[in-house]
């Protein structure tokens, strides 16, 4: 026999049984897989947030048409002169707030809500208890 038949191979002639090969091949599946869920992640951001900036445009064009009307139809309510300053400051309101929604995005308007509340915890809790119980209150009657 010859010596080299007892001679161990060296690493590079070791075979890993595939192994390298298979981690190598998991790890690129992996990545690809991972580019695959960010890129749908992505698309799903893009669709919410083209419906929310939707919906906001939509909320913002029917507080508009509410507050035109209230505007046009002020001078008409019982009460006299105090009812319709009344009724054009509420108009205004609903303006005001109609351009707000317009001219802000989703996370400004909610990181100008967490401002309202760490400047005005107390009122921030009772309207947050208000909008609950009617919430509760509209589920309980469907």
């Amino acid at each position: 026999m010859s010596r080299d038949a007892f001679n161990p191979p060296n690493s590079e002639e070791t075979s890993d049984f595939g192994i390298r090969d298979t981690v190598s091949d998991i790890k690129d599946r992996a990545t690809g897989f991972a580019s695959k869920v960010r890129e749908k992640a992505g698309e799903v951001g893009s669709t919410v947030s083209e419906t929310v900036g939707r919906q906001r445009e939509n909320a913002a064009g029917g507080l508009d048409r509410v507050a035109s009307t209230i505007h046009e139809n002020a001078g008409s309510l019982p009460g006299g002169q105090k009812a319709a300053r009344a009724a054009h400051s509420l108009a205004d309101g609903m303006e005001s707030t109609a351009s707000y929604l317009r001219e802000h995005d989703f996370k400004t308007m909610g990181d100008d809500l967490m401002g309202v509340c760490r400047r005005h915890p107390a009122q921030a809790l009772i309207s947050a208890l208000a909008i609950g119980f009617l919430m509760g209150r509209a589920v309980r009657r469907s």
